[in-house]
């Protein structure tokens, strides 16, 4: 196989599978009115584009349309060289589609709506490689119902591949028919050709200047079909632009050039849809995203409260904090003598509940200080279990039913304008069996705030526990109790065996003891006093890493997943118009037919 053949295949394969993603798009779950507009109007699109694929080696369908009087049936008659329609100078003569064929046409293949049309068969040369369609007039002044000449003509023009586009002096402005030209040109090539040069004059010029904003225009005919005909039918040879005609008809419409000419027109086609589409998204797009502003400042207005709330019961909880931070900088401090005294602090309720043991007497005591024992343990448990539950037990963090349908009827409003369907989209109702709307947020917000405050502790913990830190309490503490244990020591040992001096007496021992106490409460102060501080700081901290989190859940998810989802739509649909910009640069067979502008040709135009 050519390598020329596989890149063509290899093309194509592209092309369909742009088809396919064309097909599936956009999301079916979508509440986005713009969107669900689209896939409607894609599904109507879209089988014109596969019959336009699945036809690609069939001969071409060309469509000879025009206003009424603009000579196309004996345009039609001149090229084939024979008086196969009936011609008028005025009144419409074609009343519906005539199809011109080759006797040896399956016309089954062709996939064109028969039941409209009035078949007819000739062995000609141009038929055996074109399909030829006498057109009714879309300038009539008939209704457009389904049995009149120009619903016939909308329900033939998108089976077709080429049109040759007839007028005249007096027709070339006409209104009725450029409006449906605009239609109809979506995914065909086209030819201009100027009738009726026996008796008006050229109007080319003028005519192309009117036509090149939306149309490109390579050539333009300016032809005598009457004229040409009767050449013909005197067995004259055609000369002039009738013969330049037909001679361009059979170069650039031979059976070499019907897959390009289709390739392109599907893509064509493709392509002006999803540029279509795409205006009327954009038109949404700054509804869409003012609902996820406003979505935003509703989320951060309760985060900021819901954080201003943490912080005030953090900074107010100071007695959990210490008990849990003291617990955490023992476990790291080890064993020395001031985190000793850390562990008699925590634990001077069970050594006050162990002393008392030593001094009861009867069995009744005995079970007096167990129950006083269990009760300080329960106590000591639900203090930890407080801390744990701290942030689970902020009542007034609730969102109420009232603040949520107070803030969906902003929200609602900004969804209507944005094209949602908003069924489904707002708060949910009280309902048992059901979580309320704004719970997921509120559950991720207190497992964040629980993560940040377990952080915090072992932050602190680690801070208020290096070598330094220990070596430095440690020392400055051991100062007091050193000099006691000095002072008695050399009593005892050498000022009462050697200098025979007495002992000391309680006169000594009870303000040493008082001193020693205050010494051990003065570290316990200063200590507390830089964990409360740094406390402080981890709190600030905390609740600003917590205004600046972005969280998953939404007060309103629904909504929230649906402006996600139109944006995720908006920017695949972008990207389906690149590829199907891409496959219209890639290398093909240049054409000297006419089409309809680009619209990236157009946007970059002055206006």
């Amino acid at each position: 196989m050519r390598q020329a053949d596989l890149s063509q295949l290899e093309l194509l394969s592209r092309i369909d599978r742009l088809i396919e993603r064309c097909d599936a798009w956009p999301s079916s779950a979508s509440a986005w009115e713009p969107a669900r507009q689209a896939r409607l109007f894609l599904q109507r699109v879209l089988p014109r584009v596969r019959s336009v694929r699945e036809r690609l080696e069939m001969p071409l369908v060309v469509a000879m349309f025009g206003g009424t009087g603009t000579g196309k049936s004996t345009l039609v008659n001149a090229l084939l060289g024979r008086e196969v329609t009936r011609s008028g100078r005025q009144r419409p003569t074609t009343l519906q589609p005539q199809l011109l064929v080759h006797p040896q046409m399956n016309l089954e293949l062709l996939q064109l709506p028969l039941e409209d049309c009035e078949i007819q068969c000739h062995d000609l040369p141009l038929l055996e490689d074109l399909v030829i369609v006498d057109c009714p007039d879309p300038d009539t002044t008939e209704q457009a119902d389904f049995a009149s000449n120009l619903e016939r003509l909308r329900r033939f023009l998108p089976h077709c591949d080429v049109l040759i586009y007839t007028s005249t002096q007096q027709k070339y402005r006409s209104a009725n028919v450029q409006r449906e030209l605009r239609d109809a040109a979506a995914g065909c090539k086209l030819v201009f050709v100027q009738t009726h040069a026996d008796r008006d004059i050229d109007i080319r010029d003028d005519w192309r200047q009117h036509l090149s904003r939306e149309y490109e225009i390579p050539e333009l005919f300016f032809v005598d079909s009457v004229g040409g005909l009767q050449q013909e039918l005197a067995g004259q040879p055609n000369s002039g632009e009738l013969a330049r005609l037909r001679q361009f008809l059979l170069q650039q419409l031979a059976s070499s050039q019907r897959g390009s000419i289709r390739r392109e027109n599907v893509l064509d086609l493709l392509y002006a849809s999803l540029i279509r589409i795409e205006a009327q998204l954009r038109e949404k797009l700054p509804a869409v995203r003012q609902v996820q502003a406003e979505l935003e400042g509703k989320t951060r207005e309760l985060q900021t409260r819901l954080s201003g709330k943490l912080q005030e019961d953090l900074l107010s909880a100071r007695q959990l904090w210490e008990r849990r931070l003291i617990e955490a900088v023992v476990k790291r401090w080890g064993s020395s003598p001031f985190s000793w005294l850390l562990r008699v602090h925590g634990g001077l309720g069970a050594l006050l509940g162990s002393l008392g043991l030593l001094r009861a007497r009867t069995t009744a005591q005995v079970a007096l200080l167990g129950v006083s024992q269990g009760m300080r343990l329960w106590r000591e448990h639900q203090r930890e279990q407080d801390f744990h539950l701290l942030i689970d037990q902020l009542d007034e963090l609730n969102i109420t039913e009232q603040d949520l349908t107070g803030q969906w009827l902003v929200l609602g409003g900004y969804a209507r304008t944005a094209g949602f369907d908003v069924t489904g989209l707002g708060p949910a109702r009280p309902d048992r069996t059901q979580p309320a709307a704004g719970t997921s947020f509120q559950e991720e917000f207190f497992q964040d705030a629980r993560r940040e405050v377990n952080l915090a502790v072992e932050r602190l913990a680690v801070r208020n526990s290096g070598p330094i830190i220990r070596a430095c309490y440690d020392l400055l503490f051991l100062v007091f109790p050193g000099f006691l244990l000095y002072r008695i020591g050399k009593n005892f040992f050498w000022d009462s065996l050697f200098q025979q001096a007495s002992i000391l007496s309680a006169d000594f021992y009870l303000p040493a003891g008082i001193f020693l106490l205050l010494w051990c409460g003065l570290f316990l102060l200063l200590f507390t006093r830089r964990l409360n501080r740094g406390l402080r700081r981890e709190v600030k901290q905390l609740v600003e890493r917590l205004l600046a989190r972005k969280f998953r859940h939404d007060l309103f998810p629904e909504l929230r997943a649906q402006t996600d989802l139109a944006g995720q739509q908006y920017a695949s649909l972008e990207e389906l118009i690149e590829e199907c910009h891409a496959l219209r640069l890639e290398p093909a067979t240049h054409s000297a037919l006419g089409a309809p502008r680009r619209m990236d040709s157009l946007a970059a135009e002055p206006a």
